[in-house]
C-alpha cells in the first residue's frame, strides 16, 4: 500500500490489494469506526481509497504509536496474491481493535 497523497486531514491509499472488495470493506470498517473520521472514498476499479479526516481528533501519536502494525500490514499487502486473504483481513481485524480502543 502506498500513500499516494497526504496533507494534515486528508490522505489516499493506492494499492492492488484495495481492488479485493473483502479486504477494502474490512479496512473501511476499521477506519471509519474512528470518530475522527469524516469520510472515506474508495474506488474499487483503481484500488484508491480517500480518508479525510478531523486532525485533531486524530493526533500524530496515536497514529505513529501504531507504526509497527501499519508497517505489517504494508508488507503484507505488497505480496498479495489472494493465498494471504485470511491473514491480511485478520490484521485489519487487529488495527480495528487498536484504532478504535
Amino acid at each position: 500500500m502506498i500513500v499516494s497523497s497526504f496533507f494534515p486531514g486528508r490522505i489516499r491509499l493506492r494499492a492492488e490489494v484495495l481492488k479485493d472488495s473483502d479486504i477494502s470493506a474490512a479496512l473501511r470498517k476499521a477506519v471509519g469506526n474512528h470518530p475522527a473520521i469524516k469520510s472515506i472514498e474508495h474506488n474499487l476499479k483503481t484500488g484508491s481509497v480517500l480518508i479525510e479526516y478531523t486532525q485533531e481528533l486524530l493526533p500524530m501519536e496515536k497514529i505513529n504509536a501504531m507504526q509497527a502494525e501499519l508497517l505489517e500490514l504494508n508488507r503484507m499487502t505488497m505480496f498479495y496474491s489472494g493465498k494471504n486473504k485470511n491473514e491480511i483481513l485478520e490484521k485489519i481485524a487487529a488495527l480495528d481493535s487498536q484504532i478504535n480502543s
